[in-house]
């Protein structure tokens, strides 16, 4: 069940891809600095109150309860989130089972924890119908998050006119700029190392050997994939003229978040990196994004990169000064794009990020309709692809990626704020 004020949220995240996106996003830094100097006062809020509720078992009294439901809307009722929804992580199974049991009996519908993570999605009527409930919880109460929506990084800049900068395109030069000479052997590259793509789903498609792919589809929607996700995984470990990848023997993991509109949400994404996880990933690829930061995302992203997995992910395309999460996050591999010159893509965010890889005119599998094709286009995702196939590549050699990423890197044109360590490069081994 999706909230009702999906369809309004929906427009507004496709309405964000367009020239304004920028503009928005300077919006929401303010927006977000300005939380940020509450947070404290709302912390002590939050914290007075549930000393006070487990104290008189469950009972709050109004002026703390009106401090609630204030925290509660704050957390809650942010730019990118969706409405009527909410991420509640618990700290014991106990505390967990007893509020589904409650929730539901209040009429609420919950989605399944995430193994793991004892993370929910609760879907509510309003911020005050969660807080009733939440307000007469007793014992330690839940983290709040918002649920924000996760995309497919639009191209939300214009190109430059004729001439401009940041827009020569790679075309059959691009694994060549990797250092990777035409007509080399590549099949072991990536040989027992497993990238999972976090995406909108791998449609079959000749770029991939049989055997290569395990699907895992973790949304509820069917029907035709969109294409983004079998481009980034050709990219990955392709191995069909026209869509060759860094790493072809590399297995895939497909975990599928987005439906055919490329449009998904935190709580899945939470969910598709602790799927990763739990199925033995050595690379996680996520070529998608939010400007919205979930407590479960970084949470689950924190935990991975703990156990020593490579984390990757695409700084986003609205030409911005700042990485998306989760490339902001600690300890996550973030890659801007560059053109064929060396320059920042015109549309690449930057924002200190790892490093870049090639971004435009990077030819790739694609699928539209069910079919397979193949095709050209351009992205950070694009970008973050190519770094995950590296990283998988360099995990063969019994290398570490994260380091062996950085050490050759070769320069570029831009400063470290726009391509952090360099340029994507990688020999035979």
């Amino acid at each position: 069940m999706k909230s009702v004020h999906r369809p309004l949220l929906l427009l507004v995240v496709l309405l964000s891809g367009g020239a304004l996106g920028l503009g928005m996003w300077v919006t929401t830094r303010s927006l977000e600095e300005a939380r940020g100097r509450k947070e404290e006062d709302l912390h002590a809020a939050r914290t007075l109150l549930f000393d006070e509720a487990a104290s008189s078992g469950g009972a709050v009294s109004p002026d703390l309860s009106t401090a609630y439901r204030e925290a509660l809307e704050e957390q809650l009722l942010r730019p990118g989130a969706f409405e009527n929804e909410a991420l509640l992580t618990f700290s014991g199974e106990a505390s967990l089972e007893d509020f589904i049991a409650r929730a539901k009996a209040a009429g609420m519908t919950v989605n399944e924890p995430i193994a793991g993570a004892m993370t929910i999605r609760v879907f509510i009527d309003s911020v005050g119908q969660l807080h009733d409930l939440l307000a007469a919880t007793p014992g330690e109460k839940p983290a709040v998050s918002a649920n924000y929506a996760v995309s497919i990084p639009d191209l939300a800049v214009p190109p430059p006119p004729a001439g401009g900068t940041g827009q020569a395109p790679f075309g059959a030069e691009m694994l060549p700029s990797l250092g990777i000479e035409a007509g080399s052997d590549r099949s072991s590259w990536g040989d027992g190392v497993l990238v999972a793509v976090i995406d909108s789903g791998i449609s079959p498609h000749p770029a991939f050997r049989e055997g290569q792919l395990t699907h895992i589809d973790l949304t509820d929607e069917g029907g035709d994939f969109h294409g983004h996700g079998t481009a980034i995984a050709s990219l990955v470990a392709g191995s069909h003229p026209g869509a060759e990848g860094v790493s072809p023997g590399a297995n895939l993991l497909d975990i599928r978040i987005a439906g055919s509109d490329g449009i998904s949400d935190s709580f899945l994404l939470a969910r598709g990196i602790h799927t990763a996880m739990e199925n033995g990933a050595n690379v996680i690829n996520i070529s998608m994004g939010t400007y919205g930061d979930a407590a479960p995302v970084a949470s689950a992203v924190a935990e991975a990169v703990r156990r020593g997995i490579t984390v990757v992910a695409a700084v986003g395309n609205d030409a911005a000064g700042v990485k998306i999460w989760p490339a902001a996050y600690p300890g996550v591999i973030s890659v801007s794009g560059v053109d064929a010159t060396g320059n920042l893509a015109y549309f690449s965010n930057s924002g200190s990020p790892t490093l870049a890889a090639p971004a435009v005119g990077i030819p790739s599998a694609y699928q539209k309709g069910g079919e397979a094709l193949l095709a050209t286009s351009e992205g950070t995702s694009q970008a973050t692809a190519l770094v995950s196939g590296a990283a998988a590549a360099f995990y063969s050699r019994g290398s570490n990626p994260a380091t062996a990423l950085i050490q050759s890197a070769r320069p570029g044109s831009a400063g470290k704020e726009a391509i952090g360590a360099g340029i994507l490069f990688l020999r035979a081994p």
